[in-house]
Formats: structure tokens, C-alpha cells, sequence
């Protein structure tokens, strides 16, 4: 991503935008201590108090509250949801820049021109409507939408369309406006096996477009109506993945749901088109769909920006259900609120809101069962807890579950599910835990899991606590080491030769530092409005920015400024103290580790009485060296 602008254009877009005036547009801000800072309500939340501070000489921004923050570009991905090089393109284009002829170039060898898919895909969207409106050979596919109860005003809203019976027609629509390369590209058409011409994609298909988030066509769902020609691609085609469409991260109605998703902190996930169409018809407006695929982490990973709750909206018929099963396991370990709604009477949404009504869905949705309670309540019914087998069986299968849901070892919703079973079961905890760790044992084929093993939290997730909760003696001479570097990043030569990455234990951290003397190696003379510009993540932005309010209250740069340098190396007094104490800490860790160690251990490096009684008194004289400043 970020390879699509130069370095130096990038600092040109960010020093042509200011970011007082840029947030200030959608934001009213206040001047704080005298102009130097901004402040005014976060976007970004529900907020009532003001907690988004705006710092024009760092060029940065941070909510206090919901630790969002970043630079102009993050601003507006955040605002917009859009991706760096929308940003990017949003924010030059504000400026008034012409965008660098990069993207022709760069298109003509290493793939096709994404505005010109845009622009293809576009205009079949238009010819496919137009057609299912006005041409008679479309009059069974609007009989077919008719009968799901879609209006005319719906079908115009959602774009609906038509492709005739004919394996050439959107071909010769195309003569003189797109040639076959282009539609091959947008995947509007195929080619034939022997590389002799091309052929139609969606012969005699009802089609659905699928829009990305900024509401561009970038695909279609096609579906064979009643009495239609079956092409032998099955009941629903969708279009193949091209280079602006990834069916793994697409969700269908989107950008029609985007604003009410946010507003409401909750999102319906349907399986199929036509549900997600009929519950907007109906005034239930926070609704989406899959494509085709089971919902993903790539997808929930796009719905956390927007709400907390995830409804799985699916068929109330077996297989509804066993998709709704499916997908718990994969997604059980997501920081999101998982529910399952399983329509009464086998009923799809579609039939429910016919029937029922709008009011009575959100009731249903208002009381829908978490992820896990609804697959216990399941297993509950395909067992008996009046037996032992039965329990027996629940216990097992329940535990299969969570030693299979990827990224749950360790994670702390692993015992909250855990204590849950063992109260729901009448069985002790700790025999449970046992079992789980039975099974989970199985899995890994056999090879127990290393002791004491945990594994690493997401980056996000580090860095929202760290933001939040500020500094413990843990984590605060790492913060101050990377407090440093925000003040002067041309010190990350003195911070590598002391401190390895590794050493750092907080995983975002450890990141940033490894990021941060990347950088300014490839960068001389880098400082911190660079190295904001040049950060894609925006995380470890939002760290950055976190670290630059550290480094000012600690009043880091006057004491770097105020404690004179060493003139053996030149590295400023206050920073090498702050690496010594750094060390040290890591040779009292290092220490307690070694004596730690049981006194049955015999196996090769391990150190004898003597040797750690040598260590101890090396120790010790360090430390009392330490205490009286010899």
C-alpha cells in the first residue's frame, strides 16, 4: 500500500494540510493552553465530554477516550473508512495537488488500471438495470424479483439488473467503449478455453451488484429466476475475485448500512441477497451479507470499526444452522459480541418480516442468544443432561469447540467459557480444565503445549490498553526509551547498541522500536513529523502519538537539551542513564530467572552451586555498586 506514493509526495500532502482546519470541518474545536492545542468532541465515539485533543506543531490528534489518534491521513481513513491511498488521494485532491503519474505506469506493468475497472464495472451496472427495467426479454426475471416482495423503489435504490440469453450480448454493448481486455479484467466476461474469443459471464441471470465501501461497483451476484437457463455455475454466481474485488472481505449492502451500523453499535449478517434487500425494504437497516462464504475474520475485522455486535441473521432450517455452528467456531476468540438469531419456524428472514414485521425481528434480535450459548443450547438438545453419557457428550463437544477456534489458546474469554461449562454442567473447574487440556493435547497431534506458553495479543489490543491505562513498573522504561525516540528518532544508533528488540516485552512496543530504528537508519536525519508520514499502521500510530504526549509531560526533550552530552560518544547524559536503568532491570530479571531454576535440574547449561553462587555475589556487588553510585 504504501508503495503507491513517493516518500516525498507524502510530505508534500501532509505539509500542505493543516490539521486544525482539516478536523475542524466536521469538528468544532476549541483552542486550548493558549492555541497551542485543540480540543473537541471524538467523531469516533458517542461523546458528550470533550476528549479529542488536536496538536497543530506535531501535526497528530488523540481522543483521551477512545485512544483514536494519528496524523491527517489516519483523520480521514477513520472519518471516511477508506484505505491509505484514498486517503491519500482525498487529501491532495483537497490541496489542490495533482496526484503523481505513478499509477499509469506503474498499472501498464504490474496489472490493470483500477479506474478504468471502476469505470467498466459502472457502466454494466447501468446497461444490467436498464435492461431489467425496460427490455421485454427481462419480464420472467422481474416477474422472479416481484415475487420476493421487492418493490420498484427497492429494486431501483439497490440497482438490480438483467443479462439476456445471449454468450455475446454485454460484448457487442461494449464495441466502441470497452475492449475485451478491460472487461476481461473486471471479470464481466470470460475466455474461452482455446484463447479463440471471449464469452458472457452472467447468461441469463437476475444480477445483484456488489459495492465496496465507498459505494463503487465492483462486482456482481448473479441468480438463475425460475425457468431460467442454468449454465451449470449453480443457483447463485458470483463474480471471480479481481483486483478490486476479494470476495473474503466484501460484505453485500454495505455502504447502505454503514451509517446506521455505527449508530446503532450493531450489526445483522445475513447469508443471501435477497434477505439483506428485504429487511432494508422493511426499515431494519443495519443488515449485510456474505457472499457466498461463511462470515470471516477479515470481514469482522471490517464490522469491529463500526459496531460491537455481530447478529448471525441465517435461515431458521437445519442448514441455517449448521452454518450458524460453523461460523462460531471460527470466530469464537474475536473480540466482538457474537450472537445467533434462529428464526422460529424454520422461516429465512425474508418470510419472517412478510409475515411478522420489522418490530417483531428487532425484538428477536434484542434477545438473541450469545455465539456460545447458542451452540450449547444446541448440543443441549441433540444430548440429554439427565444422563451421564449425555453431560459426557455436551462436556466433549463443547470442548472441541473452543480447543478448535483459532487464536483462543490462552485468551481470557478461554476460562471465561470455561467456568461458564463447568457451572452450566454441575462439574468441578478444575476437572473440566483437565479435559480441556485433554483434547486440546489431541489436536496438536500429541505434542503437549510448552508450559507457561501465552499467546501474543493482537498489536491493536496491546496498544489500546496501554493508551488506556497508562504506564505500570512493568512497561514504563520501555514507554520512556520510546519517549525518547519520538523527541529525537536520530537517537535510535544509542537505543540499538543497548537495547535489542527482543528485550522489549511489550509487543507493541517492541514493534514500534524495531520500526523506529528500521527507519532512521534508511532515513538520516529523520524526525518525528517523518516517521509519522511514512507509518502506514495505524496502531502503532495511534502508539506514537500516545508516546509524543508521554515524552511532553515528562518533559523528556528539555532534560535531553538541559543534561549536556557524553563526549565519549556523543549520547546525551539523560538518555544513557535511562538505557542504564533499562539494562540493569533486565540483569535483575535475568538474575531471578537463573536462581529460580529447581534444584533437581541436571540437564546440559545448567549451572552448577558454584557458578550460581559466583553469579549471586557478581549480582549482589552490582547491585550495591548501584545503590551507593561508585
Amino acid at each position: 500500500m504504501s508503495e503507491d506514493f513517493t516518500n516525498d509526495f507524502r510530505e508534500i500532502v501532509r505539509d500542505r494540510t493543516d490539521i486544525v482546519q482539516l478536523i475542524g470541518e466536521s469538528v468544532a474545536l476549541i483552542p486550548a493552553h493558549g492555541g497551542r492545542e485543540y480540543k473537541g468532541l471524538c467523531p469516533f465515539h458517542d461523546d458528550h465530554n470533550p476528549s479529542m485533543m488536536v496538536y497543530p506543531q506535531r501535526q497528530s490528534f488523540r481522543c483521551w477516550s477512545c485512544q483514536t489518534g494519528g496524523d491527517v491521513f489516519t483523520f480521514v481513513m477513520e472519518r471516511e473508512k477508506v484505505t491509505f491511498p484514498e486517503a491519500m488521494e482525498i487529501l491532495a485532491r483537497r490541496a489542490n495537488l495533482a496526484l503523481p503519474e505513478r499509477s499509469k505506469r506503474s498499472n501498464s506493468t504490474s496489472g490493470p488500471d483500477k479506474p478504468a475497472l471502476y469505470e467498466a464495472l459502472l457502466w454494466a451496472q447501468e446497461v444490467f438495470h436498464s435492461t431489467f427495467l425496460k427490455d421485454p426479454s427481462a419480464e420472467k426475471a422481474r416477474d422472479y424479483v416481484r415475487s420476493r416482495g421487492l418493490t420498484d423503489e427497492t429494486v431501483r435504490q439497490w440497482k438490480i439488473g438483467y443479462h439476456p440469453n445471449s454468450w455475446d450480448w454485454l460484448l457487442l454493448q461494449a464495441k466502441g467503449k470497452f475492449a475485451p481486455p478491460q472487461l476481461l479484467a473486471a471479470r464481466l466476461i470470460g475466455e474461452r478455453e482455446n484463447g479463440q474469443g471471449h464469452y458472457d459471464n452472467f447468461v441469463d441471470r437476475v444480477l445483484f451488484p456488489i459495492h465496496n465501501e465507498r459505494g463503487q461497483p465492483v462486482a456482481f451476484g448473479g441468480r438463475v429466476y425460475p425457468g431460467g437457463v442454468d449454465t451449470g455455475r449453480g443457483k447463485y454466481w458470483n463474480s471471480p475475485e479481481s483486483e478490486v474485488f476479494l470476495k473474503r472481505k466484501m460484505l453485500y449492502g454495505f455502504h447502505h448500512a454503514r451509517d446506521v451500523i455505527q449508530k446503532s453499535n450493531t450489526v445483522l449478517v445475513t447469508e443471501g441477497y435477497t434477505d439483506c434487500i428485504a429487511c432494508h425494504q422493511h426499515g431494519v437497516k443495519n443488515v449485510v451479507a456474505t457472499l457466498g462464504t461463511a462470515l470471516t475474520d477479515q470481514h469482522v475485522t471490517v464490522l469491529k470499526r463500526f459496531a460491537q455486535k455481530v447478529v448471525l441473521l441465517y435461515d431458521g432450517d437445519e442448514a441455517g444452522q449448521k452454518s450458524s455452528e460453523r461460523v462460531i467456531e471460527s470466530l469464537l476468540a474475536e473480540d466482538v459480541d457474537l450472537r445467533v438469531l434462529s428464526l422460529p419456524g424454520e422461516c429465512d428472514p425474508d418470510e419472517y418480516l412478510r409475515e411478522e414485521g420489522a418490530d417483531a425481528l428487532r425484538a428477536l434480535v434484542e434477545s438473541a442468544p450469545e455465539a456460545w450459548e447458542f451452540k450449547l443450547r444446541v448440543v443441549e438438545r441433540r444430548y440429554s443432561l439427565r444422563t451421564i453419557d449425555g453431560r459426557q457428550r455436551i462436556l466433549d463437544e463443547m470442548l472441541q469447540l473452543l480447543a478448535a477456534a483459532p487464536k483462543m489458546s490462552r485468551h481470557i474469554r478461554e476460562d471465561l467459557l470455561l467456568s461458564s461449562l463447568a457451572h452450566r454442567l454441575n462439574l468441578p473447574d478444575g476437572r473440566v480444565r483437565e479435559r480441556y487440556n485433554e483434547i486440546r493435547q489431541k489436536k496438536a497431534d500429541g505434542r503437549p503445549e510448552t508450559p507457561g506458553t501465552v499467546a501474543a495479543p493482537k498489536i491493536s489490543e496491546a496498544v489500546s490498553r496501554l493508551c488506556s491505562r497508562g504506564t505500570n513498573p512493568d512497561n514504563r522504561a520501555e514507554c520512556e526509551l520510546l519517549g525518547f525516540l519520538m523527541i529525537s528518532p536520530e537517537l535510535s544508533p544509542f537505543v540499538e547498541k543497548a537495547v535489542s528488540p527482543e528485550q522489549i516485552r511489550h509487543p507493541a512496543l517492541q514493534a514500534l522500536l524495531k520500526y523506529v530504528v528500521d527507519f532512521s537508519t534508511s532515513h538520516p536525519g529523520a524526525t518525528y513529523e517523518s516517521l509519522m508520514t511514512q507509518l502506514d499502521d495505524p496502531d502503532l500510530k495511534r502508539l506514537v502519538v500516545w508516546l509524543d504526549e508521554l515524552a511532553q509531560a515528562l518533559e523528556l526533550g528539555r532534560k535531553l537539551r538541559e543534561g549536556g552530552v557524553d563526549q565519549t560518544d556523543g549520547c546525551p547524559r539523560f538518555l544513557r542513564q535511562a538505557l542504564d536503568a533499562f539494562v540493569w532491570r533486565q540483569e535483575q530479571q535475568s538474575y531471578k530467572q537463573r536462581t529460580a531454576l529447581p534444584s533437581s535440574s541436571t540437564g546440559e547449561g545448567t549451572p552448577t552451586p558454584d557458578e550460581l553462587l559466583r553469579q549471586a555475589q557478581q549480582f549482589h556487588q552490582r547491585r550495591a555498586t548501584k545503590k551507593t553510585g561508585v
